[in-house]
């Protein structure tokens, strides 16, 4: 946003009050979009610079600082070997990206992988690990760090010379959960529905009720352990951008080959793949991604989606990872309401010919995001009031997701006995919009409106799951409704 623009925003009622009430952690989220070669960028890295440099009533000055960190610090992927060779011959050098630490038993020693330089065998001090390591060696973190040479450190005959001295996050780990819950206590539902809208990026004003709630339906996979989640839509709704976004612990898998290494467990490195790594994997493109050997990485991935446990030779492990997949199918119009093209089969005909009529595969699906409700996103439709930051919220997230609350639905809603599985997807997704919408609530506070806004939305979204078994396997799912009603 530029100066002239900053000036014309009129804040809304809403604006002042979070201001009043949370300035020290909401951000006006059109301040950090000013140059479109910093969208690849993560989002929580452009608010942080911008709060510590960006003054919102003369914002010009402040990007231009911006720009001129990330001139000098922020390595594009073709610079790598250049970067090195200015480690080599100064000794020492600033840059600004994501890192991440892993132990290597074998060696007894900790290794920083530095995308921004290609390197996975980085050295580190002591006191980057004392103060950082919870965060660094739990998916990594953005950002800047101070890496030096030295060509004298050798382990058997290589030589591993680069070292990180100086580490500097981008992201907060402190928060109050209890802090949250209480000015949440101080908004209304539409109050805070936008505020949520503003910190994922988007205006609330150019959207429905029930189209916010969709948009919230996204982020229940970073509130709930071993959710699982599909999306299919148009093109250009947001769906990768929300989670490439939203939170640091969340990993985007582009299309391609993926194997049971990169997922779960690469015996020969000994290491922990994605899913063990991460609070959520989503799988973009997900009609152009091919399982190698597909049939143990299919097996091993609805085994881990039911249970939440994966085996690789006789090693088991135990990850909370969630899985979404998304994807783009065709959209039609039926009396003037969107759906998916009668081209289709059924509406999962787009995912991998290993998975799309596996009904085994496709229970284990708690949710359903009916994509082709979602308008294609415009420059004019994002975020331009404040919102909260995005590395607070993240942090917040993470905070929800451990919380357990699935009691708190089965104590308010009869399923009247429906199958074990369509029980348990509706009560994790009940589960994590309350934890979105209502985090002040608990069984003896939460009113029925509230818990029925959340319960119908979730029963939506697993029946569309189970319609479409119903279309692939009829003799095995009967066309019916989920039934399941409040008990006050």
């Amino acid at each position: 946003m530029t100066e002239k623009e900053a000036n014309h925003y009129q804040f809304t009622p809403l604006d002042h009050k979070v201001q009043e009430l949370m300035s020290d952690r909401i951000i006006l989220k059109s301040l950090t979009r000013w140059n479109d070669a910093y969208k690849e960028l993560p989002r929580f890295v452009m608010e942080y610079l911008v709060a510590r440099f960006v003054d919102p009533a003369n914002p010009v000055t402040g990007q231009a600082k911006i720009d001129r960190i990330l001139t000098e610090n922020w390595v594009d992927s073709s610079e790598k070997e250049l970067i090195k060779s200015r480690i080599k011959e100064k000794g020492i050098y600033n840059l600004l990206g994501s890192v991440q630490v892993r132990l290597d038993a074998s060696k007894d020693h900790y290794w920083v992988t530095v995308p921004a330089i290609g390197e996975n065998t980085v050295r580190i001090t002591r006191n980057i690990l004392v103060e950082h390591g919870d965060s660094l060696l739990a998916g990594g973190a953005w950002g800047t760090c101070t890496l030096e040479y030295d060509n004298n450190y050798k382990i058997g005959s290589r030589i591993y010379p680069f070292v990180m001295t100086e580490f500097k996050p981008f992201q907060i780990t402190r928060v109050s959960l209890d802090d949250y819950c209480e000015k949440r206590r101080l908004l209304t539902t539409e109050e805070w529905i936008d505020l949520l809208m503003n910190t994922i990026g988007f205006d609330p004003s150019f959207y429905t009720l029930r189209q916010k709630l969709l948009y919230l339906l996204r982020l229940v996979p970073f509130v709930e352990k071993n959710y699982n989640m599909i999306e299919l839509g148009p093109r250009e709704t947001g769906k990768t951008y929300t989670y490439r976004n939203t939170s640091s612990r969340s990993f985007v898998i582009s299309g391609g080959s993926t194997t049971p290494a990169t997922l779960f467990y690469h015996k020969g490195l000994k290491r922990l793949g994605i899913i063990g790594q991460r609070d959520v994997v989503y799988f973009d493109e997900i009609g152009r991604t091919r399982f190698a050997d597909a049939d143990a990485t299919v097996n091993i991935l609805k085994d881990y989606m039911q249970t939440g446990l994966f085996s690789r030779g006789d090693q088991e492990f135990n990850a909370t990872a969630s899985i979404v997949l998304a994807g783009n199918i065709e959209v039609a119009t039926d009396n003037g309401n969107p759906k998916p093209s009668d081209r289709y089969a059924h509406w999962l005909a787009v995912l991998p010919a290993e998975v799309n009529t596996d009904t085994a595969f496709i229970d284990r699906l708690n949710a359903y995001v009916p994509g082709w409700e979602f308008q294609k996103i415009r420059k004019e439709r994002y975020a331009k009031g404040y919102g909260l930051m995005t590395d607070y919220f993240a942090e917040i997230l993470k905070r929800l997701r451990e919380r357990a609350i699935q009691t708190m639905v089965a104590a308010s809603v009869d399923f009247e006995g429906e199958t074990s599985r369509n029980q348990d997807s509706v009560q994790k997704t009940t589960s994590g919009l309350i934890k979105l919408i209502f985090p002040h609530r608990d069984v003896d506070t939460i009113e029925a409106e509230e818990m029925k806004m959340c319960l119908d939305l979730a029963i939506e979204a697993r029946q569309i799951v189970y319609d479409q078994m119903a279309v692939i396997s009829p003799g095995e799912y009967q066309k019916r409704r989920i039934t399941a009603r409040m008990k006050r």
